[in-house]
């Protein structure tokens, strides 16, 4: 981590000295001597890394030099925040002048600052001298001076092999068949977190009698870090040969594989690969296929990177996962116990809290259960039980495996993924919000041309593709919402931060370690604030718990909290991240203005929020999102915020400078909700919101209010909604209170709507028509409210048209009196997969043919005979009936019991129903649930 936050201080200093701040506070030479030393002790951080690991005086060495680097980003930072001010002071000044009144006692105050961190690193700087760290050492020597740990071979050394049978039976299947009959040379990738196993179902594999009798060659090569084609093929032919084959150029080499490959169907492990050069592997493949044997050929690629095995399978990988329960409980017993030990109850039950523990590593199962072999006492049992595991002296290999994960990351994502220990374990970690929290701390920058949240995407991708996140969930419109983090590695993370990062869970806090940078609050006790008090330069703090509290330390950058703090914010000058739920007094809220380098304020669940009025002279801000929040009116020009990101609501308003002309230049995303477009002035104003040219939104909502302008006034309706077209890109789209009749040109084109994953039209009262939304290949959900004068879902024609709603999975339809069927033209094959259907005061719907909905609920409808034989004869492969409030259904219909799937039947407030025959419940052969109410 040292190596990683000294990156971004020499950074920032250099950018200090680049705008002359060094030369206007007079601390250039100051300035000079921190780089020269700052340059100095980079240069021997790789050793120092490795090195920390042995001596323990280098450790507190490093910790010594993060504590310092922090408190100079702090100087620095006050500098510019001071400079910022003085320029908004003195608009008329060109330039910034020592002698203004108001920099007198800042210059003082940071001569002494800089003065003191100055010596601080010096005395730093010299302290390294006597533990002899050598100057440039790589990254690969900084992972390991002896890698011969990474060496592996084909040989079978574990004993026992659990869970993994399927896997095998997989991977042996894909050799003997499908490559089999490929005339290409056939790679398969197999990837997985360190630990997995991926060599050792290699090694199975390999071994496989099958694959034996199959291939009439089998090689097994350790590729590691040094992917080079010379010393890939002088290793297949001294596999092939059992000697070294003494060839100098790379072309003899190549000659002499071919010829001990020529006529030979091979099998070719490649084990452990971490190149992602993708002309390197260009360079080895072009050779190998020019080497082939045989028809079925095939390459086995074992790797813990996904981009490895993009770039490397020319069939899709093979995802390694973890062990189930049983699986790994079998492999601890195994190690634990072995055959002849008695499985003391206690011991059993510690031992399977153990097991949980590992999260279905086999390296971690394997070596716990070694470690406990020996042990016969409870006690030895709990205390490794209660360890975190990075802290067993004796499990070295679980953390030479992860280490080497951590240490072949760019410094970049090094910093991003540490700081992930400031959540709690299992913590669902939301994606976007952890980028807004890289950016707050730094660790990220915009990279020429490409903005910031885009370098984030990217290393958030980067650390996915590595294992280092997991489980990751997608949101309705198919992009990854949160993640989370395997517990090794969260135990890596916590490693690597040690007391910069803590996590407050249990317990009454009393005392914090001084030189702690980021804390999650994340329990209901009590919570001594004064140990906040001695920390030298907190960062980050994320309040996850009921209680309101803040910390009093000038030098946060994130601040993140539950509920609403009970104090102005004017202190925190530094702050860059701000998130803050519940009421919030106008007090509150106006202090945010003196945050001058704020860039993400989040707002969550304010009544009736009111937004500061001076919130444009935030000219850093980047995030405004407003979630759950009731905000009637906007600050006038917020268009003057030209770095806006995100602006999740908007609200037309009737003053200047509160109107869609605002929104023209900026490069809105993600999510806009424009509110009051009854306020439109005039027809310009709406053209000037340029949201088509806003090619990064994906989710748009619009809404009109209860004072609507109607057509023929001043506005009309339709021009407003043909002004709002959005890009082509959009996901989805939601119109509610459209008083139109018909629709706008772009709402009836399939260009424009061709990505849309979701549509919501609510309350459009005076509509006759819908989209033609049956085309859309994309659309998965469509919810239609309110709209009384509808009468087909689609109107549009099908020639030449397959199938409607092709993507369909979820169709609500709510209060639409006058609907009759989902298409105006009859007989076209629809919804081939739909699972869920809503279907709310709508009577005289005609079903059609629903072969895939599992799941229908209907209220509020008049006919109930006529529902239910449409649900009988339409949807076969119903599990979950809902009815309720349904009128003239005096009894269920015996063919009921033709619904063989389902599965649960709830019926509620149908007051005519009298009674249904018993068979129609013994034909329900799959019911578990009856609910009558």
């Amino acid at each position: 981590m040292a190596e990683a936050l000294l990156e971004i201080i020499i950074e920032n200093l250099g950018s200090f000295l680049q705008n002359q701040l060094a030369t206007y506070w007079g601390v250039d030479q100051q300035t000079l001597n921190l780089s020269s030393n700052l340059t100095a002790i980079r240069a021997v951080l790789k050793d120092a890394e490795r090195e920390q690991l042995r001596k323990h005086a280098v450790k507190d060495w490093l910790q010594k030099l993060t504590d310092a680097a922090y408190v100079l980003d702090d100087i620095l930072d006050e500098c510019s925040i001071h400079s910022t001010k003085m320029h908004s002071h003195d608009r008329h000044t060109s330039c910034l002048s020592p002698l203004h009144p108001m920099d007198i006692l800042f210059r003082f105050h940071i001569e002494k600052r800089m003065k003191d961190i100055t010596q601080r690193f010096h005395d730093i700087h010299q302290e390294r001298l006597r533990f002899e760290l050598r100057v440039g050492v790589t990254e690969k020597q900084a992972v390991d001076d002896d890698d011969d740990w990474r060496q592996t071979s084909s040989v079978i050394t574990e004993p026992i092999f659990c869970g993994r049978d399927k896997d095998q039976e997989k991977i042996v299947k894909f050799l003997l068949e499908d490559a089999s009959n490929s005339e290409d040379l056939s790679i398969y990738p197999i990837v997985g977190m360190g630990g997995l196993g991926k060599t050792t179902l290699a090694k199975q594999v390999f071994n496989d009698h099958e694959i034996s009798k199959h291939f009439n060659l089998r090689i097994w090569i350790c590729v590691s870090d040094d992917f080079n084609a010379k010393r890939i093929l002088q290793s297949i032919l001294e596999y092939v040969n059992g000697q070294n084959p003494n060839l100098h150029t790379l072309e003899a080499m190549r000659k002499k594989v071919e010829e001990a490959l020529q006529s030979k169907r091979y099998l070719l492990v490649l084990d452990d690969v971490w190149n992602e050069d993708q002309e390197k592997w260009k360079e080895l493949k072009g050779m190998l296929q020019c080497a082939r044997g045989a028809k079925g050929d095939a390459i086995l690629v074992t790797t813990r990177l996904q981009e490895v095995a993009s770039i490397m399978g020319t069939h899709p990988a093979y995802y390694l996962k973890e062990l189930s329960g049983d699986d790994s409980w079998s492999l601890f017993k195994h190690h634990a116990f072995g055959q002849n030990r008695e499985e003391i109850e206690e011991l059993v039950t510690i031992g399977r809290e153990i097991v949980r523990k590992c999260v279905g590593s086999p390296l971690a199962i394997k070596t716990l259960g070694s470690l406990l072999r020996d042990e016969s006492e409870v006690s030895q049992w709990e205390n490794l039980k209660e360890s975190e595991i990075w802290k067993i002296r004796e499990e070295n290999s679980i953390m030479r495996f992860l280490k080497l994960s951590y240490s072949n990351l760019e410094l970049s994502l090094r910093r991003c993924f540490s700081f992930c220990a400031i959540f709690p374990k299992d913590f669902e970690i939301d994606k976007e919000d952890l980028i807004h929290l890289w950016m707050a701390n730094g660790f990220i920058k915009s990279e020429g041309n490409v903005e910031v949240e885009d370098v984030g995407n990217k290393v958030w991708k980067k650390l996915y593709r590595r294992s280092f996140f997991q489980e990751a969930k997608y949101d309705k419109l198919g992009m990854i919402r949160s993640c989370k983090m395997h517990d090794l590695f969260h135990d890596l993370a916590q490693t690597i931060m040690g007391e910069e990062c803590v996590i407050i869970e249990k317990g009454r806090l009393t005392q914090l370690p001084t030189r702690v940078h980021y804390v999650c609050l994340n329990l209901n006790g009590s919570i001594d604030m004064a140990a906040f008090k001695k920390v030298e330069s907190l960062r980050t703090f994320v309040n996850f718990s009921y209680r309101r509290l803040v910390p009093s330390t000038h030098c946060l950058r994130a601040l993140r909290t539950s509920f609403s703090v009970l104090s102005p914010l004017n202190d925190l000058a530094h702050l860059r991240y701000l998130t803050l739920c519940g009421d919030l007094e106008a007090r509150l809220l106006n202090s945010i203005c003196q945050l001058p380098k704020l860039q993400i304020l989040k707002l969550k669940d304010v009544f009736d929020l009111r937004l500061p009025k001076k919130l444009t002279i935030l000219q850093d801000l980047r995030h405004i999102v407003i979630d759950k929040c009731d905000v009637k009116e906007m600050p006038q020009n917020i268009g003057k915020l030209r770095h806006l990101r995100t602006l999740s609501t908007y609200v037309v308003g009737s003053k200047a400078g509160c109107g869609l002309a605002e929104l023209h230049s900026l490069k809105l995303g993600g999510k806009l909700r424009i509110k009051g477009l009854e306020n439109v002035p005039n027809e310009w104003d709406v053209k000037q919101a340029n949201l088509i040219g806003k090619k990064d939104l994906n989710i748009l909502r619009l809404s009109w209010g209860g004072s609507t302008n109607s057509e023929g006034s001043n506005v009309n309706v339709k021009r407003v909604l043909e002004a709002l077209q959005p890009p082509s890109t959009l996901k989805s789209f939601m119109m509610k209170g459209y008083k139109g009749r018909q629709l706008s040109s772009w709402m009836r084109n399939g260009a424009v709507l061709r990505d849309l994953v979701e549509v919501i039209l609510l309350d459009c009262d005076n509509c006759e028509e819908l989209p033609p939304l049956g085309k859309l290949p994309q659309l998965k959900r469509l919810d239609v409210r309110e709209m009384k004068n509808v009468k087909w879902i689609d109107g549009e024609w099908y020639d030449g048209v397959e199938k409607a709603f092709p993507s369909l999975k979820e169709l609500i339809v709510k209060n639409l009196p006058k609907l009759e069927r989902m298409l105006r033209e009859e007989g076209v094959e629809m919804l081939p997969r739909l699972s869920q259907l809503t279907i709310v005061g709508v009577s005289n719907l005609k079903f059609p043919r629903l072969p895939s909905v599992d799941k229908f609920y209907a209220a509020d409808i008049d006919k109930g005979a006529s529902l239910m034989e449409g649900v009988v004869e339409n949807m076969p492969c119903l599990k979950t009936l809902e009815i309720e409030r349904i009128k003239e259904l005096v009894v269920l219909p015996d063919q009921l019991r033709g619904l063989g799937s389902l599965q649960e039947l709830f019926i509620e407030s149908c007051d005519d129903l009298e009674y249904f025959s018993d068979h129609v419940l013994e034909g329900l052969s799959s019911l578990k649930s009856l609910s009558i109410y």
